[in-house]
């Protein structure tokens, strides 16, 4: 198969806030070369004609049906809403009482912005008598008519559970992953997907003695609600999430030391076993993904845990599912969304882009690619030096790769991870291969 020579695409504006407010925000970029953008986690790679591989039949009917919905069908009207002057205390009593964790913000019945739980937990030492309209962020804009594959990308480059569905500037509802799951659930588009084949492996888990304060810093690296907790021999003992610990940031946990008589006050240390849920909810890797939705769907949870002996060997997020939705969007583009790497200078973007420009090169003829997903750690083991851990979920036509990599050098490690990424595909190619000689020597 001919390889094909990318093409540019014009830029789209990412949605306005501060920087290193988010670990997620959208982009197109040329494919020639990489332009110079604002914080750029999520770009479009656009191929200039459709690749040969197609989907199977009913794949594609399946894809159809939820193509056709809009926003409309499934956003949520009945609304929860704050103003400029209420208060960081006041949003968070909102936010806990109604288990959300985006509220719009509306002045004069006009939408004005969105206050987050992720942002107040990232600046969670301001005064909870802060005012709301300094933490605003400013969510991208969806219509009721807007197709729910193309709002659910929107999510996912701006890097928002929830968005405000606007009629003009007037407030109509709502759109969250919630609702996006519940749309697949009714569909059934995940029917006969397995789930060893959709989830994210071994996946990263806090111990049941570790802090909440370390948790918190885990949830949000990863850019998920919810985290499993396990013992010492990694079984599973549950769940924690960020709803679970709101009320340990809304107001600091002070005591007085004994016999200090200047009042001098301490921080309680409180272990994760202690706010955790128990017990989670699980699948077995053998299982339908359409079940692992429907859990979500039915006990309003964010993820599900694959175990195996009690072991947690994957997880199936709603942000999974929000991607496998984003890639039905009718498009002849890679959709690459990338976090964990907040506060970055704009070079190094620069020069992850041009490693994956360069890498998909090679991949796009082989495949037809829809969605990759790069997830950055970064950490010191020893001395000042950073070390790199890199994870990629990358969905094609027909299966779902991983990879995993580390490496002292940022550059080499997303080299490598490419690397595995394309081997996994050539191999995988040449055992169908393989089983086809092997079918026609047979009849």
């Amino acid at each position: 198969m001919a390889s094909r020579s990318p093409r540019a695409a014009s830029s789209s504006k990412p949605a306005s806030r501060s920087r290193g407010s988010r670990s997620r925000s959208s982009r197109q970029v040329s494919c020639d070369w990489v332009r110079r953008f604002r914080e750029p986690i999520a770009a479009l790679f656009l191929y200039a004609s459709p690749l040969s591989l197609s989907p199977r039949s009913g794949f594609f009917m399946k894809r159809n049906k939820v193509q056709d919905l809009r926003v409309s069908d499934f956003m949520s009207t009945d609304l929860v809403t704050a103003s400029p002057d209420e208060t960081l205390g006041d949003v968070l009593g909102k936010m806990k009482s109604n288990d959300i964790h985006e509220l719009p913000v509306i002045e004069r019945k006009k939408l004005v912005g969105v206050v987050t739980m992720r942002e107040l937990m990232r600046r969670r030492n301001l005064p909870p008598t802060t005012k709301v309209s300094t933490v605003l962020e400013i969510p991208p804009g969806i219509g009721p008519e807007t197709p729910l594959p193309e709002a659910a990308e929107q999510m996912i480059s701006a890097g928002f559970r929830a968005i405000p569905v606007v009629k003009g500037k007037a407030l109509v509802g709502i759109i969250s992953r919630s609702d996006i799951v519940r749309a697949l659930v009714e569909t059934r588009a995940l029917e006969g997907v397995v789930v060893r084949d959709f989830m994210t492996p071994n996946p990263q888990a806090v111990a049941e003695d570790d802090t909440v304060e370390h948790a918190v810093q885990i949830i949000r690296s990863l850019g998920e609600r919810s985290v499993p907790v396990v013992d010492k021999h990694r079984h599973l003992k549950g769940v924690v999430g960020l709803k679970d610990v709101v009320d340990l940031f809304a107001r600091p946990k002070v005591r007085e030391q004994y016999g200090d008589r200047a009042g001098r006050e301490e921080k309680v240390v409180i272990e994760v076993k202690s706010v955790m849920r128990y017990p989670p909810l699980t699948v077995g890797p053998d299982a339908d993904v359409q079940r692992a939705a429907e859990l979500m769907a039915k006990q309003h949870v964010s993820s599900v845990i694959v175990t195996e002996r009690d072991e947690p060997v994957g997880i199936i997020t709603s942000q999974d599912l929000m991607q496998f939705l984003a890639g039905l969007r009718e498009r002849e583009q890679l959709f690459v969304e990338i976090g964990g790497l907040e506060d970055e200078p704009k070079d190094t973007y620069d020069e992850i882009y041009a490693v994956i420009q360069k890498e998909m090169r090679r991949i796009a003829p082989l495949v037809q690619p829809r969605t990759l997903t790069i997830h950055f750690q970064k950490y010191k083991p020893e001395g000042d030096r950073w070390k790199y851990s890199l994870r990629a979920r990358f969905t094609t036509a027909h299966r779902i790769y991983y990879a995993h990599e580390f490496d002292w050098d940022l550059r080499v490690a997303l080299t490598k991870l490419l690397d595995t990424l394309y081997k996994r595909i050539v191999k995988e190619k040449e055992r169908k291969v393989t089983e086809r000689k092997r079918h026609h020597q047979s009849t």
